[in-house]
């Protein structure tokens, strides 16, 4: 949710108190089914796609409020249950970031009931099977660290747990931009995270140097998942590249080649930046443009054939489909126009009605799961008066070649 811009500032891709009440209204079935039919996927729009074609499941609600309930994120937990997290108030700078938790036991075809937990949407499966929830917003602690508590969510329950101890990040080359109004630390974590070959967690982090008017976006490394340290900078401030914000929100995947590639964004409504690494992440190759392939928070994840899906937009929500696995080619399939055919009374009528911030897991070799949120008001609450609700939603794409 780029807090730190008019947007979203706001999982290890491995299958391995909020002072703020809301009410949430769950409805754990498709909207288009009676309470008393079993839930099933119903097909959606379909497409052709190399040799054969991918379908998109008519959309399925996860939640819904008359408050805030947005920029969604997804996570596939060690026990194969999906965890969602939905941030739950305005986009504007907060001390304490909030959201609501929601899990499903069947693929995503049914939801648990919200719980209230902190915001933050990179998530990593420890050894013992738990997942740990990193932070978003970061404090200060100290000379060249920063840090803030973080959740764990333990194998098997419905629930998360804010620890006590912080998770802290060290090693910066410079000083950070202190935020001057809430004194937070200049960079957030963001994004999904990954395993290197050493079995070290890999996660990325993006925001503002002191006195610098862009973004850079960097890559930490941590034996635990609570004590991280800056392995390298992915693009800089100084990256050339089109985009007045500067790299900042990103996905990062392994191809099948072994190499590591960075999907990241540069502003709203521009292309997406993309880099790659073939040493774990400690050098990376110039950033390059992703021509029609864009703009807000990106999300990946790399089929069992290689083969990569890639979700976000703005305008509109995407996924993007890259057959060879060297994600430099992508076929694209349009969201929006599958929600609006299949949920005609809650359309996303135009850019503003949707943050476009998604995120797209596979669930199996030939299925993915990708949420996103409808925001009928725009950014704005929604008035008292008004029938509308925020909502989050997921569709199943069906892969046949």
């Amino acid at each position: 949710m780029l807090n730190f811009h008019f947007l979203k500032a706001a999982k290890a891709k491995i299958l391995a108190p909020s002072l703020v009440v809301l009410t949430v209204l769950f409805v754990p079935l498709s909207s288009t089914s009676r309470a008393d039919d079993k839930p099933a996927w119903k097909p959606g729009h379909s497409h052709p796609y190399g040799d054969g074609e991918i379908t998109l499941s008519q959309p399925v609600l996860v939640a819904r409020s008359k408050t805030f309930l947005w920029f969604p994120s997804l996570s596939r937990l060690s026990d194969g249950r999906l965890l969602a997290i939905m941030s739950d108030y305005a986009d504007e700078h907060v001390k304490v970031s909030t959201a609501n938790l929601a899990w499903s036991d069947n693929g995503g075809l049914t939801w648990s009931k919200p719980v209230k937990g902190r915001y933050g949407d990179p998530t990593l499966t420890l050894k013992n099977g738990d997942e740990l929830m990193l932070p978003y917003y970061l404090h200060p602690l100290g000379e060249n660290v920063m840090g803030e508590q973080y959740q764990i969510g333990k194998v098997g329950k419905s629930s998360a747990k804010l620890m006590k101890e912080r998770v802290t990040v060290r090693g910066w080359s410079r000083p950070d931009q202190i935020n001057p109004t809430t004194g937070m630390a200049g960079f957030v974590f963001n994004g999904d995270t990954l395993i290197d070959n050493d079995g070290k967690y890999l996660a990325k982090l993006y925001g503002h140097y002191k006195d610098t008017p862009r973004y850079a976006l960097v890559l930490a490394e941590s034996e635990d998942g609570v004590a991280w340290t800056i392995r390298s900078t992915i693009a800089g401030e100084d990256c050339p590249l089109e985009g007045a914000e500067g790299p900042c929100e990103a996905a990062l995947c392994r191809l099948a080649d072994g190499r590591l590639m960075c999907v990241f964004r540069l502003a709203s409504n521009v292309s997406y930046g993309q880099s790659f690494s073939d040493d774990e992440g400690k050098t990376w190759s110039a950033a390059q443009a992703m021509p029609g392939v864009f703009s807000v928070q990106p999300s990946l994840d790399v089929l069992p054939n290689g083969s990569l899906a890639l979700s976000g937009g703005r305008p509109g929500i995407y996924l993007w489909m890259n057959r060879d696995g060297k994600g430099l080619t992508w076929d694209k399939f349009d969201v929006v126009a599958n929600h609006n055919e299949f949920v005609p009374d809650e359309k996303i009528t135009d850019a503003g009605k949707s943050s476009s911030y998604t995120e797209v897991v596979l669930l199996d070799e030939n299925h993915l799961l990708l949420i996103y949120d409808r925001i009928p008001h725009s950014w704005a609450a929604i008035p008292d008066d008004s029938k509308e609700t925020n909502s989050i939603w997921v569709v199943r794409a069906t892969i046949n070649e």
